[in-house]
């Protein structure tokens, strides 16, 4: 650092000292607040924009929910239930070339009606009326409503200005033809029709009796209610609401147009998930860089069909100018740095009046230091401070004194050192040995007399060569190593070859020492003394031939003696067994090593003793008829089974073989014992353990028979139709409840599974659960003994071999015909319940006009009107035998019927 550096005076480091002092925990705590505050701003912020992300997802769910639950609503009540099963009537008994043409010729009339304002003549005007009111309530939020019958084509509508067929519409293919029997939500898309933008919210309606989607009901919802929800979510002056989809697609946003968004991957990933959250987004699609966002994903209240939204989901996103969003932290920095600014100001006016007061008595100081330095030993300090820098004066005072008289006695031992320096020079140079100087790193530094007259060098050439300059080429590594080791220990000697500078040969012996220096632990040099063994070694080399002569003649007579001893020897040790060696009257001569290892015996302890004493007395006649045998001339005696006792006084069981070694006149016999307690011990073992093992299997056999009788019972008592099936779809196991369908168990194991159901089931589902592997639930019809169909509720589970393999699978069977036929009967109250209230609507509103008929009439036959009156009463009665014939027309129409010719 250049404030620290030379050029710089006390009193100016001193300032700057104290100035660094107060200004490091000054910067260390501005930098610390700032990036609390910025960490507590960012999490308080984020966690806003979380939750406003959240409630305009809440808004978004609000106002798609209200639609969707409409169009629910709609799809239950018994007056359009009716419309659009009696317009799926009319496709009954065709084929789909047949209702096609139905279709687009309805079509043609749809499109060429007169007024494209109004409904044709054949739209049901009581169901369309009422669909125009509930529209008239959500004018505002919904741009039309229509209902479609099973093939797509409309069956009523609020407003004229739509289409007539949607067979091929996405929200018809995913509520009708998909089959999952829930709602359809799209993405927000631009209708030219109507010239707007608007969500398409879909319901399926329901047949009561099958369970299946006969129609739909569609609301048209407008993109600005959902646009409104967003747009009131704000924050500031630059924050507000957007909606996303998955894909990172804006949809929605009330500042700019979704064109001019920037998305980067990064946003698209934080915005993947499905939880609510907040991030600091790198782009935050409007320009701003390290923004904060919040997101929240837009649940529905219920599942949607397959291909809502386009697959995929919506997503709200909070966001706000970056400078917007830090711009109080940034106030809040500037304010400490300006405190800090000030605190700096009074910091530094300290230190100059502190530096000054300390920097005077130093200068003072240093110059007196300084005069003493140049030589001035009678200069002294006068300080009068009271502290350190005044006790340190007078040490320097007491160093001059001092220095002035140690001075004399230096130069007094100055000249005793040169006189023995000229002493020692001498000896050295004049030593009969070659003593040499080496540096650090193996540079002559000096070289005696001696030494440059053996190797015919001058002390120049010396002085520029290296030690292993002088060794023979390839003998350099060997002379590293020893000053490695020179170093590291610090003495050393080797013995080596030297080239002279004629090439000549000299045989050397280097004893050096090294010279370490205590404080850095570094090599300051090394002083080697170097003795000329060239004579030694030629009579040593002469002692050495002769001393290997004879010892190779020795050693040559030895090996052939030596040779077979040992390798009998060591099989003999080595063998397995224990091996006694006897005489033929039972005297033990040798044992091996193993012997003491087995029998605890030492070869010391046995030898000389009787084979006798180490079996047990009762195989003493035994041993000795064997032996009498090997005496007689037998080879070998066979394996026999013996106790023996072992040293510490044990008795072993062994197997023993006796073999007949030598010659007569050197007759031996050996006797090999082997150990057999282990094995003994393992046969004991193995016995019980069979045994146990016996009581084992009995006891599991008894558990498995009980538990067997259990399961059967269950299974045969089991108020469902239970049955396993192989891979090949045939009965192997089916309980008792099957005789209820009028089958025997016996008859029915090895028949195929499909045997027993009506011919439209083909077992398809079960071949799945047989590939896949999956559990599943169906229904089926089932044919009894005696033809009767009846309606089960089927449950099939895979069974797994223990490698995974799938060997069948195992069903229960339910018989549901009782359960269908009280749904039959509730379901046909229902009906016949919406049947009436409908008569009962019709006859309200035909009653209305005969009873001003009859009124008419009544007054038409007492006589006493006038012709005027009665004419009126004539064009009342007209109107409202006009209004019967319309209401009975409206009927018609509705049941798909017309007039007879």
């Amino acid at each position: 650092m250049t404030l620290w550096s030379r050029a710089h005076s006390l009193q100016r480091k001193i300032i700057t000292a104290i100035v660094l002092v107060g200004l490091l925990p000054l910067t260390l705590l501005l930098a610390l607040t700032y990036v609390e505050e910025r960490r507590a701003l960012r999490e308080m912020t984020g966690a806003n924009f979380k939750e406003l992300a959240v409630e305009a997802a809440r808004r978004i769910e609000m106002h798609v929910s209200r639609g969707m639950n409409e169009a629910q609503q709609l799809a239950t009540i018994p007056l359009l239930h009716t419309a659009v099963t009696e317009a799926n009537r009319t496709y009954e008994g065709k084929d789909a070339q047949s209702i096609q043409g139905m279709i687009k010729d309805w079509q043609q009339r749809w499109r060429q009606r007169d007024k494209q304002s109004e409904f044709p003549l054949f739209i049901n005007r009581i169901v369309t009326n009422y669909l125009i009111r509930w529209h008239d309530i959500r004018k505002s939020d919904y741009v039309g409503i229509l209902v479609t019958d099973q093939q797509g084509a409309l069956v009523v509508s609020s407003i004229p200005q739509v289409e007539y067929f949607y067979g091929k519409a996405p929200w018809w293919q995913a509520v009708v033809r998909g089959g999952s029997l829930r709602g359809y939500v799209s993405e927000i898309a631009f209708d030219p029709g109507f010239g707007t933008h608007v969500v398409v919210v879909a319901a399926p309606i329901l047949d009561d009796t099958k369970g299946t989607a006969i129609g739909t009901v569609t609301i048209l919802l407008r993109r600005d209610t959902i646009f409104h929800a967003i747009a009131d979510v704000t924050i500031g002056a630059t924050g507000h609401a957007m909606l996303f989809s998955s894909d990172g697609v804006p949809v929605i946003c009330p500042v700019m147009s979704p064109e001019e968004h920037t998305v980067r991957p990064e946003l698209i990933s934080a915005l993947g998930g499905l939880r609510a959250g907040w991030t600091v987004a790198e782009d935050d699609s409007h320009g701003g860089r390290n923004a904060l966002v919040g997101f929240a994903p837009v649940r529905f209240g219920e599942s949607l069909a397959p291909g809502s939204l386009g697959g995929r989901h919506w997503i709200t996103l909070v966001r706000q100018d970056p400078q917007e969003t830090y711009a109080p932290l940034a106030e809040l920095v500037a304010r400490v740095l300006i405190y800090g600014l000030l605190v700096l100001a009074m910091l530094w006016g300290t230190g100059v009046v502190v530096a000054r007061r300390i920097a005077r008595p130093i200068q003072l100081l240093h110059d007196g230091v300084h005069e003493i330095g140049s030589g001035r030993l009678d200069r002294r300090l006068e300080l009068k401070t009271g502290d350190e820098i005044e006790g340190l004066a007078d040490a320097f005072n007491q160093m001059a004194t001092n220095l002035q008289r140690s001075f004399a006695q230096v130069e007094q031992r100055v000249v005793d050192v040169n006189r023995l320096e000229e002493k020692y020079r001498d000896l050295i140079e004049h030593s009969p040995e070659m003593i040499y100087q080496l540096n650090r790193s193996g540079q002559f530094v000096h070289v005696n007399k001696t030494g440059l007259e053996k190797m015919n060098y001058t002390l120049e050439e010396m002085l520029s060569m290296r030690l292993w300059d002088l060794v023979p080429r390839g003998q350099e590594p060997l002379v590293l190593q020893y000053l490695e080791r020179l170093t590291a220990e610090g003495s050393s000697s080797m013995d080596t070859v030297f080239l002279a500078k004629d090439g000549h040969p000299i045989d050397v012996e280097i004893h050096a020492t090294a010279l370490i220096d205590q404080e850095r632990g570094g090599l300051v040099h090394s002083r080697a003394f170097v003795r000329d063994v060239t004579e030694r070694h030629r009579l040593e080399q002469q002692l050495q031939e002769y001393t290997t002569k004879l010892e190779q003649v020795v050693s040559e007579r030895t090996q052939q003696l030596v040779a077979s001893q040992a390798r009998y020897k060591s099989l003999f040790d080595l063998v397995a067994d224990s091996v006694f060696m006897v005489n033929p009257s039972g005297v033990i001569v040798a044992v091996n090593k193993r012997e003491e290892q087995a029998l605890g015996y030492a070869e010391a302890n046995v030898v000389g003793r009787s084979l006798l004493e180490v079996v047990l007395s009762n195989y003493h006649d035994a041993l000795r008829g064997w032996l009498s045998d090997i005496i007689s001339g037998q080879r070998k005696v066979s394996t026999q089974e013996i106790m023996v006792r072992h040293a510490d006084g044990l008795e072993t069981p062994a197997e023993m073989d006796l073999i007949r070694v030598g010659a007569v006149d050197q007759l031996l016999v050996m006797v090999q014992l082997r150990d057999i307690t282990d094995r003994k011990r393992l046969e004991r073992q193995l016995e019980t353990y069979r045994e146990e093992l016996e009581d084992k299997v009995r006891e599991r056999t008894r558990e498995i028979e009980e538990t067997k009788q259990y399961l059967e019972n269950l299974l045969e008592n089991a108020n469902d139709v239970i049955y396993t099936l192989d891979t090949e779809q045939r009965f192997t196991y089916v309980n008792s409840k099957i005789e209820a369908w009028g089958y025997r168990k016996d008859d029915l194991l090895g028949r195929p599974y499909l045997a027993l159901l009506s011919k439209r089931h083909r077992g398809k589902r079960l071949k799945s659960t047989l590939d896949i592997g999956a559990k599943q639930v169906y229904e089926v019809e089932v044919v009894t003994r005696t033809g009767e169909p009846r309606a089960v509720m089927v449950s099939v589970s895979p069974l797994h071999a223990v490698e995974g393999t799938i060997l069948g699978v195992l069903g229960i069977a339910r018989d549901m015909t009782e359960t269908k036929k009280l749904e039959q009967q509730i379901r046909s109250s229902e009906k016949l319940a919406s049947v009436g209230r409908l008569a009962a609507g019709v006859a309200h509103e035909i009653n209305n006009p005969l009873g001003g008929i009859l009124n008419c009439l009544y007054n038409l036959r007492k006589g006493a009107l006038s012709p005027r009156r009665q004419e009126e009463y004539r064009v009342s009665m007209e109107e409202g035998v006009r209004r019967v014939q319309t209401i009975v027309r409206q009927l018609l129409d509705f049941s798909q019927q017309h007039e007879p010719a």
